[in-house]
Parts: structure tokens; sequence; C-alpha cells
């Protein structure tokens, strides 16, 4: 796992290139802290920071191939490397290492960019090629790791980093809002809105993406290589049964993990009291030679820990285990230091705890088994995705819905389409409070809102033929789990720690999405009652009526403690909500009366609404805006 920057200027690096990759190396360190290097060709200047998993002695970056000039700088790992090196060994390849970056850059010799098809793992790179004078950067297909970049058209530039704080150092310029970004980062808690960021100028590399950029013509073109099935229900009749479908699931996973703990350093996991990382523990014990070592965080106040059932995991699984009671004290300031680490805003308050557990993590362990994933693949978000069956029921289908029940839920009976529904359920703030909130970004007449429906309306147009709740669990794979697998790379890798996620396995996402729907999530076979009529998908999920994660559940049901099996999702808790009244309050008011940002966005009646609510904050509406205000000040932004 490492670290990667670099620059191109059409015209020629200027004097000052040195220092810019300098700049690169210091901003990256945490991200890899064994070694460092960097490349200068006319165009192009590399920069790399090594944090050593494989062949720590070896493998050192930026590498080069003498003969094409091709170099690389690359992060993450490929799991199937070691087979990927035999079929280039028989292709007379020489390799004078043993790590997976020697095997990339040899594959890229010997297949063109289309090498990437043949890789598993998680990798982001940027890779220049002077002969056919190309730079590539490329970004695995679910995108655990990230990749960013700035071009400038106009001046034939780019930069490019592994995170925005890097771009941000490297170039010293002032950054500016991007706003429609900005609006849907408030709503929804996301950083990114498609491939733009919260600043303007400054993109990342989509999942499953590769772009390239013409050395001598300065253009950028960007070229998807993969993307999740999308299949109608038509198209899913003739889909293995379920019991064979466990069985199968079952054997993959295995093997999955199996490949996964490849590693020449120290290799443990993060334990939470839920199903997911309860499976991955048996899969990987299972398979152990030794003793896994597992840790686990949680907070003493108000209760915010799943030791309990943390316990049963580790005594059912026979765990070695360690558990870290974080203290509210750090928070605010771990909080302040991601964000001078990310160059963003947070996405969700765990990312913190999850810093603060990997930072502990480090003194015996390099690399962690996490269990990130496996809600979005296996359908385990019951409310933001199930919903869908109101959806359904509001334009009559599956029996229709009573009209008060969707009153009672939602404020409405009607929807205009699916992405007005969509977003009411998976938003932090809701449409009518949101247009409050941002009332100050209308002034040069573009409407942020909008820009946000149209991406979600193109969203879904492209999903049009699918079931609705396939749909949407297809906009939470693509969406949410990229902001999860975000939030665990900045905090693992500000830690110097690898984070591994097996259940983001491309062949397993690709299996899931060919299912059916029932097979991920179900009601009881009596779900066309007078009762079911009645009630809300909220209501029949409260009343325990609904089973999610069907498929996984039924394939681990002797593998996972009885408990945990059938125990309700906790995502990871963190008492935000009750800090916000006490231990963070002062310092919310005061980040909001200084910051120019939310002077300019709220309207003077919502700044003095908020800062009056001396009694009761909301929290869902004071995350996002504390993250927007402690940026702005960490960064200049205006």
């Amino acid at each position: 796992m490492c670290g990667i920057a670099g620059i191109y200027r059409k015209n020629g690096l200027q004097q000052h290139a040195n220092c810019q990759l300098e700049l690169a190396l210091n901003s990256l360190k945490s991200r890899g802290p064994n070694s460092s290097g960097t490349f200068l060709h006319k165009q192009v200047g590399l920069a790399h920071t090594r944090l050593a998993i494989i062949d720590p002695h070896s493998g050192q970056q930026p590498w080069s191939d003498q003969a094409s000039g091709v170099t690389l700088i690359f992060n993450g790992e490929i799991y199937n490397f070691k087979s990927l090196r035999q079929q280039l060994e028989a292709k007379n390849h020489v390799f004078i290492s043993q790590t997976d970056t020697e095997v990339v850059a040899k594959a890229y010799l010997e297949w063109g960019i289309d090498c990437i098809q043949r890789l598993r793992g998680m990798f982001a790179f940027g890779l220049l090629d002077p002969k056919l004078d190309r730079l590539w950067l490329v970004r695995d297909r679910l995108g655990v790791k990230p990749l960013y970049y700035r071009h400038d058209a106009s001046n034939a530039a780019l930069t490019f980093a592994s995170n925005v704080a890097t771009i941000l150092r490297m170039e010293r310029a002032s950054p500016e809002w991007e706003e429609a970004a900005l609006a849907h980062y408030l709503m929804t808690t996301r950083t990114h809105l498609g491939d733009k960021t919260l600043l303007k100028g400054i993109s990342t590399v989509q999942p499953g993406e590769a772009v390239q950029i013409s050395l001598a013509e300065g253009w950028l073109k960007k070229k998807p290589y993969w993307t999740l099935p999308k299949v109608a229900l038509q198209d899913k009749i003739d889909a293995p049964c379920f019991d064979d479908c466990t069985e199968e699931i079952c054997e993959d996973l295995f093997a999955i993990t199996q490949e996964q703990v490849v590693s020449d350093v120290p290799l443990g996991m993060f334990l939470s009291g839920g199903i997911d990382s309860s499976i991955l523990a048996n899969c990987l014990q299972s398979q152990a030679s030794d003793q896994l070592h597992c840790s686990s965080i949680g907070y003493q106040a108000h209760n915010y820990n799943e030791w309990t059932a943390i316990e049963k995991a580790v005594q059912f699984n026979r765990l070695s285990w360690n558990a870290i009671t974080a203290k509210p004290d750090d928070f605010f300031r771990d909080w302040q230091h991601l964000i001078r680490q990310k160059g963003l805003p947070l996405s969700t308050p765990n990312e913190i705890p999850i810093w603060r557990l990997a930072d502990n993590f480090r003194s015996h362990h390099t690399v962690a088994m996490t269990g990130e994933g496996a809600d979005e693949i296996f359908g385990g978000y019951a409310g933001p995705t199930f919903c869908a069956f109101d959806y359904d029921r509001s334009q009559g289908l599956h029996g229709g819905i009573d009209q008060r029940a969707l009153l009672r839920a939602y404020g409405t009976d009607k929807f205009a389409n699916r992405r007005e529904h969509f977003l009411q359920v998976n938003s932090w703030i809701q449409k009518s409070q949101l247009a409050e909130l941002v009332s100050g970004l209308f002034t040069h007449g573009d409407n942020p809102l909008a820009e946000i429906h149209s991406h979600y309306d193109a969203e879904f147009e492209s999903l049009k033929a699918l079931t609705t709740f396939d749909a949407y669990l297809h906009l939470h794979a693509k969406n949410n789990l990229e902001c999860l697998l975000n939030r665990l790379d900045n905090s693992t890798m500000c830690a110097s720690i690898e984070g591994r996620v097996p259940f983001t396995d491309h062949r397993i996402a690709e299996k899931l999405f060919r299912l059916p729907d029932h097979y991920k999530m179900q009601l009881p076979v009596t779900s066309h009652t007078n009762a079911y009529y009645q009630q809300t998908s909220f209501e029949l999920i409260d009343r325990g009526q609904l089973t999610t994660k069907r498929l996984l559940r039924h394939a681990f049901r002797d593998r996972v403690h009885p408990d945990i099996l059938k125990r309700p999702k906790m995502s990871f808790p963190v008492p935000f909500i009750e800090w916000f009244q006490c231990e963070l309050k002062e310092a919310f008011y005061a980040s909001l009366k200084e910051s120019p940002i939310i002077n300019k966005m709220l309207s003077p009646q919502a700044l003095q609404r908020i800062l009056n609510s001396q009694s009761s904050i909301n929290s869902l509406e004071a995350w996002p805006l504390m993250n927007i205000a402690l940026t702005e000040k960490a960064w200049g932004i205006h």
C-alpha cells in the first residue's frame, strides 16, 4: 500500500517541479513510511511513498522498464499476481523482484492498458508510456483505492495524487468550493457528485475507470472499463436455485479471504459485533495456522459499543482480541487531523474512531482485514433499499398500499419518480430544509439542486430496466460503497495501515447483481395480507418482518454465533448526536460564526435558527455544516 502523485505539463516541467514532488512525498508520508522516490521525464514528474507489504526489501518505486521507458507508480494489492507472473514468465518476461508492482508493469508491456481486465485486487496507479505518448490514471473496479486529479485544459497541465490534500499542497493554490457538490454533501455527506469533488476543478477517477492523457496534445479522455451487471427481472429467471447459491457463496468467500491474506508483514482484522466481520473472522480463522488477532473500538459514553456481541464472536471463533475504548476528548482533535490529511470534509462520524483503531492497531500489525462492502453487495441496508417496496406500492404494484401509511412515513402519498423517493429516504437533510441551507449558493443564477437532480435522473435512466429495489441497490453499491471505502482508506492510511476488503471482490459483486432480489432481502410469504397493505416498509422492518442479507446469512448460518446472526444492524455507533448537545456545542457555534462559506450559504434566518437552538442541536444538520467550516479553515477555501 502506498501513496502516489504526479504532474504533467505539455510545455515541459518547470524548475520548481522537484519542489512539487518533494511536497507530495511529505504529504503522502503516512501512506508510505518505508521508502520513497521520484522520477522526472521532460513533461511528467512522478512521486511514490511505499508501505511495504509484499517483498519489503525490493520493489521500490517509481518502477521503470529501461527498454521501453514505461514507468509505474502503483498503490494497492494484486491478489492474483503470482498466477499472472507465471503467465508472463511463459512469455519470456524476466523478473527481478517478488512484488505485484513489477507484475503490473510487465502485464502492461505484454497486453497494454487492457491488462487491467486481468487484475484482481484493489489498485490505483499512474503509468507513463513515452513511446505511445500517454499518461494513464487507473482505479480499481469498486473504488477501494482513491485517485484524484486536477486537469487544466487551457494550459494542458495535470496534477494527480492519492488524496486531495496532496494536490492542494503541490499546487499551493487557493481552492474554491464546487457548489453543486457542496449542496450534495450537505444532503448526503457524500464527498463526490459523479466525478466532481467538493473543490472546484478537482475530480476523482471513478471506480472502474481509466483516464488517459496525451502528452503531445494535452487532452484527457475517460474510459470506463467495468461496471456492475444491470440485469432485468425477466433475465434473472434462470438463476441458480437459492440453496446452490448459498453453497457457492460460502466457497467463494473462503477462497477470496485465502487469496487476500498474502502478506510479508503481520496481518489481523478489525472486528465489530455484526454479521459481516463475524463471517470474515470465521473464514480467516478457519484457514489460519496461528490464532487470528482482532481489534475493536467503542465508546463507553452512552454505551456506544458492541462489546457483548464482539465477545461472542471472539469466543465462537477462538480469536485473540484487543478492545479499545475511545475517549470523547480525542474526537474533535482527531476530526481536525483527518481533515488536514484528507483535504476534504469527513463523510461519516465513524471515520474518526476507525482512525483511532488503526493507529492503535499499527503497534502490532500492518494489514487489517475489514468487512466493508457486504451491506452494499448482499443487501444489508433495510430502510434505504427496501423502501423501494413502498415506491412500487405507491405506483399500484405488489397489491398497493394504504395512502395513510405513506403519509405517515413520508408526508406525501405521491412520488414523481424513483429519484424523488430515493433522495427523500437516503438524505441526512431533506429537500425543503436543504433549500434553506443553501439559498446563498443561488446568487449566480445556477441552481445546485437542479444539478443534483439531473445527476440522479441520469443514474436512474441507466437503471430503468431494473426493478426499483435492484436500482436502489445499484446506487448504494456505486455511491455509498465508494464513500465507505474512501472513509476506510483515509482513516487507515493516515495510520500507515493497509485495509483489505474481501466482500468487495468484483467477482462476488458480479455474481450477486445477477441474482433475484429475494435472494438478498425477503418478506415472509404472507406479505400480501391486509396488514401489509396498511404498513410501510419501515414499519415492517421495525416489526422484524424483513430478512436482510438473506443469502449471506443462510450460507454462514452454522459458522456465526446465533445471537449475532439474528442481531439487528448497528452501523458502527458513535455518540456524536449527544456530543453536539454538550462537548461539541461550543466548537460548533464558533465554527459557524467564523466561517465565510457558512455565512454566505445559509440565509440569515437559517443561521440564526441554528445559532439560537441552544436547547437542542440538530446533529444530522450540524455534522456536515461543521465539517465544511473546519475544512474551509484548514485549507483556506473560498
